[in-house]
Order: C-alpha cells, then sequence, then structure tokens
C-alpha cells in the first residue's frame, strides 16, 4: 500500500500539491508502519499527525475550491467528511486497540484508494477553476 505521487494529482495549486504530497508521504510511513508491524508509539504519532493534517487540510482545500467557485465544491466537502469519518473511526478503535491487525490493513487500503481516486475526481477539477473554464 503505497501512493505514489504524479503530475496526474496535480490540481495546478501549488500549496495544496504540496499538501498533497505531505499527506501522501505520511499515509506511506502509516501504511509500512502497519505492514511492518511497528510499535503503538509510532504507529500511533502516524495516526495524530494525520488525523490533524487531513482535517487542516481539508479545510484549505475547501476555501480554495469556494473562493475560485468550483463547481464540485460540495462534492469535495461532502467526501472529505466521509474520508475525517472514516479515518476517526480507525482512529478511535486503534487508540482503544479495539481493532485487529487486517482490519486496519483493510482500512488502509479503502483510505489508499479513497486518497487517489479523490484527488484524481476531484481535486484535480480544480484547474479547470483556475483556468476559468470551470463551466465546460
Amino acid at each position: 500500500m503505497m501512493i505514489e505521487w504524479s503530475d496526474a494529482l496535480s490540481t495546478g495549486m501549488p500549496y495544496i500539491d504540496a499538501q498533497h504530497k505531505e499527506l501522501i508521504a505520511h499515509f506511506n510511513e502509516l501504511s509500512d508502519a502497519v505492514v511492518r508491524g511497528k510499535g503503538r508509539e509510532e504507529t500511533g504519532a502516524l495516526l495524530d499527525f494525520l488525523q490533524f493534517y487531513a482535517q487542516w487540510h481539508f479545510e484549505r482545500e475547501e476555501h480554495c475550491m469556494d473562493e475560485y467557485r468550483c463547481p464540485v465544491a460540495a462534492t469535495n466537502k461532502a467526501a472529505h467528511r466521509y474520508f475525517v469519518q472514516r479515518f476517526s473511526w480507525l482512529y478511535e478503535q486503534y487508540q482503544r486497540s479495539d481493532v485487529d491487525p487486517q482490519t486496519v490493513k483493510d482500512t488502509l487500503s479503502d483510505l489508499e484508494a479513497w486518497i487517489v481516486g479523490h484527488i484524481l475526481k476531484v481535486d484535480t477539477r480544480l484547474k479547470l477553476c483556475l483556468n476559468g473554464d470551470a463551466g465546460q
């Protein structure tokens, strides 16, 4: 479970792309830590960071889409709510030790697919808004 950055994931907004790269790098670290069976301290620190960082990033990205009147802004917000709920569930289960390793791996696999799919299908539409072609 590793996400690789490519130009296909670019939104055309440098600070959003930089945030996506940071999110992906830490998500990859978490996936690697889980697969390698790293301790709760390392895995927990990555979960803590990702929970904070994802929400922080989503706020900035949503503001950007609103600012450029991107027609997918509402879809983007709804998708972010889904991710936060799914990730929060994983975070809570992990903190309580109520989740087995396979469930963690399966959840991370689902979130990996979500991250890539969301950036490709929704976030990259920001390019059109930046160029003034949002309605086309």
